[in-house]
């Protein structure tokens, strides 16, 4: 079986970028020289697509699921406006299309990112200023390429948010009514750090009874885990019924497996992983995989990016995120 492959697992490749391109704290606060008139940024989207313009009230920002999962929302890059960003909390360096970098004549040098077997070429750039919601950030160093070779999933944003920006300020995901809610003024120090693990969440799950780590990533749908470093947590694993072997985006080859006994959220249930390859040992240390929203089945996700902490509450009473 074939499956397309998630932003998670592109963003896994800039969870290890730090090394290569470093985003500075100073840079968020820097003047920004962008001129004054702004242009309106659907034109440069497919004729036919006919969502309507998400509009910013005050301390919330509507959002749309795309793909049944990526959160959707509005925002502006230098003078463009009404463009499309996905949020993506696995991700540790922001990616702003290569289609904007070259309407606002950017200039760009070669970065690389890293990824478990290979690095990437990309170019990357400094962006006079993004905004969506809250969220206001200048002359921010972004890495720029074509989304759509990024993720099939990412064809039709403009620009993908990565942790770099999203721990600016502290935040919540309704998932019935559809918003995101700012719980806090936009932070003007952030911390520098040199160290990829430090910039994203980590979400404690039980399985079987033993305790496994993994990053939250709202750039993915499910549950993904490194096999090799859940058997070492887990070494009476026990799955339920055959794994069925699958290939994610073409090239990485997992396996589709139900395991029991799996404790999230206060809830004991059986649910479907993926289970993989895990990276070398310097990549991800003591991470076991990666957790999208879905799984939490919750109506309301917190982010608390001080407290590196995630809550949430609530079963969705509506659809929730990938049903």
């Amino acid at each position: 079986m074939r499956l397309g492959i998630s932003l998670c697992l592109s963003a896994l490749i800039l969870v290890a970028a730090l090394p290569f391109l470093t985003v500075t704290a100073g840079s968020l606060q820097a003047k920004t020289s962008a001129q004054s008139d702004h242009t309106n940024a659907d034109q440069m989207h497919d004729k036919g697509d006919t969502d309507s313009p998400l509009a910013v009230l005050g301390g919330e920002l509507p959002f749309r699921f795309s793909e049944g999962y990526l959160i959707t929302v509005e925002g502006q890059i230098g003078t463009l406006t009404k463009l499309r960003f996905i949020l993506d909390t696995g991700a540790t360096v922001s990616i702003v299309d290569s289609r904007i970098a070259d309407k606002l004549k950017l200039p760009c040098h070669p970065a690389e990112s890293l990824s478990f077997d290979r690095k990437l070429a990309w170019e990357a750039t400094t962006i006079p200023e993004v905004h969506f919601g809250q969220i206001n950030a200048k002359n921010i160093q972004m890495l720029v390429g074509h989304l759509s070779d990024y993720s099939e999933f990412a064809k039709k944003a403009d620009a993908i948010i990565g942790m770099d920006l999203l721990k600016l300020i502290n935040f919540s995901v309704d998932n019935e009514s559809k918003k995101i809610i700012f719980r806090s003024h936009q932070r003007e120090n952030i911390p520098v750090s040199g160290e990829p693990l430090s910039e994203c969440l980590i979400l404690e799950v039980q399985v079987q009874g033993h305790p496994i780590r993994l990053i939250v990533d709202t750039g993915f749908p499910g549950l993904l885990l490194y096999e090799e470093r859940l058997l070492k947590r887990v070494p009476t694993l026990r799955i339920a019924d055959s794994p069925i072997g699958v290939t994610i985006g073409g090239r990485l080859q997992a396996k589709q497996a139900v395991l029991p006994d799996v404790v999230l959220g206060g809830r004991n249930e059986e649910i479907s992983v993926l289970l993989v390859k895990a990276p070398p040992p310097d990549i991800l240390p003591g991470i076991d995989g990666i957790v999208g929203l879905a799984p939490l089945k919750a109506r309301r996700v917190h982010f608390d990016f001080v407290g590196r902490r995630l809550s949430w509450e609530g079963s969705c009473r509506q659809r929730c995120i990938g049903e």
